[in-house]
């Protein structure tokens, strides 16, 4: 699963949502700081220039997902499995994602 925030259209969009082992967090450029922070407030709770924790509710209730049994059971095991690296923030109820930029 591939969270997409594309700066050009302004829009945050989740790519491969059945793939909960490739779970990471794409910047779209163009894009300006402005916008990227605004973006990425739409899903994370936090970031930096590396990592992003991403809301767990806002996964939970993405308005394309929300209703499929296959997505909130795979969210569940995707936790389960990364909870031993730590990759869980319970206080925040957020999950660790990677941030990769592309042109």
């Amino acid at each position: 699963m591939i969270i997409r925030i594309i700066g050009a259209s302004r829009e945050v969009e989740i790519d491969d949502p059945k793939n909960f082992r490739a779970f990471s967090v794409r910047i779209e450029r163009p894009i300006d700081a402005e916008v990227q922070t605004e973006l990425l407030a739409r899903v994370a709770v936090s970031h930096d220039r590396e990592h992003a924790w991403i809301s767990e509710q806002a996964l939970r209730e993405w308005p394309s997902l929300k209703s499929e049994a296959w997505w909130q059971e795979g969210l569940s095991n995707m936790m389960a499995a990364v909870q031993k690296f730590g990759w869980i923030d319970q206080a925040n109820q957020s999950i660790r994602a990677h941030i990769e930029v592309v042109s």
